[in-house]
């Protein structure tokens, strides 16, 4: 599932984590999933902090 070093769009996570992009969103929203941003509109999740994210809630 997951590359060293890899970053992901949003809809990338959603589909690897079997969500929905407003899922994704709200974890976002919510401080659990830590996201770079770039720009207003522009997310990108590491692949560290995806892995950190997937061990503590999933």
């Amino acid at each position: 599932m997951f590359n060293k070093g890899d970053v992901y769009t949003i809809k990338e996570v959603a589909k690897m984590l079997k969500v929905n992009i407003r899922t994704v969103y709200r974890w976002i929203n919510s401080g659990d999933l830590r996201v770079a941003k770039f720009g207003r509109k522009t997310y990108r999740v590491f692949e560290v902090d995806l892995k950190k994210f997937v061990k503590k809630y999933m």
